[in-house]
């Protein structure tokens, strides 16, 4: 099947499925406030194809960046915000990242960058780069790395501290490095009605953004929030705060692109200032013909940086931390002290004491940042943190639904309707029943601890089980890439080969993106000795498993 008949496939199924799901909680009458939230939530983050979101993606953006660099020539950020805030949030940050540095470089003493570490931390990104072909590690290891002019420098210094980069580009006789003015726009789906705009780096530019950004990370780190697990304690805490009030929970518009590079040159130490000046990109190509498929315009970027970019998340968090900490100093707060008791930050999701509120969204508004009001909680039982929904301490959060274009995305579907019904006592039996239409031939009853797309999670799975797996197109590493395939296979880019069996001695295979469907292929296994059922008590509570295997059951009858 093409991809443009899986495509409208998936969006006849995706309108079909919201059209039951709607009537079937509406026919139940009064609905608890779950079930209302789910109502009014249901499509948000639905993959229907709309070709009007693009150019209008496109034009929300550079209303942005030009809205930026009006505020900036009109309202820098040091002098718009009480300068204590600003003073304080740069003394914190400063402190933090020497502190940090000198944690791991004991020579390194009150010094807030240690350019060793990007040298040493530094990788390719998962996705596209402007200027090199292919996505994956292995294919644009072999290539030239693209970057910008002032970053040129130090990619060039990446590349010889790097003795693989130094034999291929002295046997070559070349810089290793092509230079590009910046990086690209495109768009990726985001909900039924909004595109999100990401910028496409140079990959020299993004090596050292990853680097850039891992350094702010463990800086976080050591201060107490760990970006890689924060996003629970976000949504534990709203949960408290839905409970007792004593928490705000606040969200930004648009956050990675309203933060101006005055607000990172008032808070930031000088030399950090001049390195994510270096590593951004200072201009954007925009698709003329909001497709991306022609030349486009470049336009200069008034941010610091864009989605896209290697330190825009880790850089956001640290900022807002320090304007929380400087704003907390103006009342007395404690000095160089985060309560993380009553804090949590992860990227643009904010979590405060009530109290806090009022003060703290007037520091924003001050710095360039906007407040979604719709969306930030103060008042009342409601809170909403990092994809968790909760009023009064009780979980209202709803199910999204993206794609149902293949069996794999089905089975998603099928599990996160089993399990919001175990939640809200609410049995869908129509909205599985059409489900159960979209699976060709028998339905794979798995184990709890299985991936969803596997098949229906159940404690109520045969002993003997069948399984999906997807299969992914396998490519040969390329001639240019062999010299890296050391590097490469401790870095494990590499899968099995063709065979099943290790790469060694049969060629080395790795596992490129691509637009094709994956092949999926069905699995037998048996529970393992001694379990008497596919129960996970770490995935759900006893009562929510033994609520899924009636509805199995009935549904989906071996």
């Amino acid at each position: 099947m093409s991809k443009s008949n899986v495509q409208e496939r998936n969006e006849a199924r995706l309108t079909t499925f919201f059209n039951t799901l709607l009537e079937e909680l509406d026919g139940i009458g009064s609905l608890a406030t779950g079930a209302q939230r789910q109502v009014q939530r249901a499509r948000k983050r639905a993959r229907f194809l709309r070709e009007d979101l693009r150019p209008k993606a496109i034009a929300d953006f550079l209303a942005i960046n030009q809205k930026v660099g009006e505020l900036q020539k009109s309202n820098p950020p040091s002098l718009a915000s009480d300068p204590r805030v600003i003073g304080n949030a740069r003394y914190f940050i400063t402190t933090v990242l020497e502190r940090y540095t000198s944690s791991w470089d004991e020579e390194a003493i009150q010094t807030p960058l240690e350019m060793s570490y990007l040298y040493s931390n530094w990788r390719f990104g998962p996705g596209a780069s402007n200027g090199v072909k292919g996505t994956h590690t292995a294919e644009k290891i072999w290539q030239d790395m693209t970057c910008t002019a002032l970053c040129e420098p130090l990619v060039r210094k990446l590349r010889r501290t790097n003795p693989y980069f130094v034999a291929r580009d002295s046997r070559l006789g070349v810089s290793g490095t092509t230079r590009v003015e910046g990086s690209k726009l495109t768009t990726v789906p985001k909900n039924e009605d909004t595109e999100r705009t990401i910028a496409i780096e140079p990959s020299g530019n993004m090596c050292l953004q990853l680097a850039a950004g891992m350094y702010l990370e463990g800086a976080l780190k050591h201060i107490g929030l760990d970006i890689r697990n924060q996003q629970p304690k976000n949504v534990a805490m709203a949960k408290r705060g839905s409970s007792d009030g004593s928490v705000a929970t606040l969200d930004l518009k648009s956050a990675s692109d309203m933060i101006s590079i005055d607000l990172v040159r008032a808070l930031m130490p000088g030399e950090w200032f001049d390195l994510l000046m270096k590593l951004r990109s200072p201009t954007i190509t925009i698709p003329s013909d909001g497709k991306g498929e022609d030349a486009g315009i470049q336009v200069e970027l008034h941010m610091i940086s864009t989605m896209g970019n290697g330190f825009t998340f880790p850089l956001m968090t640290l900022l807002i931390v320090a304007l929380i900490y400087g704003f907390r100093t103006t009342r007395g707060g404690p000095s160089l002290y985060v309560d993380w008791a009553n804090t949590c930050v992860f990227g643009d999701d904010i979590i405060i004491p009530v109290h806090e509120y009022t003060g703290f969204v007037d520091v924003l508004t001050k710095a360039g940042l906007v407040v979604n009001l719709d969306k930030s909680y103060c008042d009342g039982a409601f809170r909403e943190s990092c994809g968790g929904d909760f009023l009064n301490g009780v979980d209202v959060t709803p199910f999204y639904v993206k794609s149902l274009a293949v069996e794999p995305d089905v089975y998603v579907v099928i599990n996160q309707v089993m399990s919001w019904s175990a939640r809200e006592s609410i049995p869908l039996y129509t909205t599985l029943a059409l489900l159960r239409t979209y699976i060709d031939g028998k339905v794979h009853l798995v184990p709890e601890w299985l991936n969803p797309d596997q098949g229906v999670l159940t404690s109520g799975c045969p002993k003997r089980f069948t399984y999906l797996t997807l299969e992914h197109e396998k490519k040969p590493l390329p001639k240019e890439a062999e010299p890296f395939s050391m590097p490469l296979a401790c870095g494990g880019y590499f899968c099995p080969s063709q065979g099943g069996r290790s790469s060694v001695g049969d060629g080395l295979f790795y596992v490129p993106r691509s637009n094709k469907l994956p092949r999926v292929r069905v699995r037998r296994s048996r529970l393992p000795q001694g379990f008497l059922d596919g129960w996970d008590p770490g995935y759900r509570s006893q009562r929510d498993a033994a609520w899924v295997a009636s509805m199995t059951a009935i549904q989906f009858s071996v």
